[in-house]
């Protein structure tokens, strides 16, 4: 499930002129990374939580998606506020229907979604209201 996500992930980046380089030669701490100007995303094929991988293409999609406008690049962070938890909640957006599009309402888990992408657990609301939203 977590390749075809991936998937369809890079289809959703291409379809918006987003460019995705997935890259094996860094360290395992060495996070994603996205320059908004040029759409450019680097994923960290090599990250020491690989589930996550998912999660953070989602999230580095979000930084362009939202129009998130730096000088210098964005970095992977699980933070809460700011552009940060901005990009984490587009993220969660993205990933409810790829995740759920095959399963019924009633068996809709949030903590089994978290938990197959390594999400941080201060976005349980925003994934529980995501998943509402999604079955609504």
């Amino acid at each position: 499930m977590i390749n075809e996500i991936t998937s369809s992930l890079m289809n959703l980046a291409f379809d918006n002129h987003i460019s995705v380089i997935m890259e094996d030669k860094f360290s395992p701490y060495t996070p994603a990374a996205v320059d908004t100007k040029t759409k450019i995303i680097v994923i960290n094929n090599n990250w020491h939580i690989q589930n996550q991988i998912p999660f953070q293409l989602a999230h580095e999609i979000g930084h362009v998606l939202n129009g998130d406008g730096f000088k210098a690049c964005l970095y992977f962070s699980p933070a809460k506020n700011g552009i940060e938890g901005h990009a984490n909640k587009t993220a969660i957006h993205l990933l409810v229907p790829l995740y759920f599009e095959n399963i019924e309402y009633t068996y809709a888990n949030a903590v089994r979604f978290m938990e197959a992408f390594n999400i941080p657990l201060y976005l349980e609301n925003t994934v529980i209201t995501e998943i509402k939203t999604y079955y609504s």
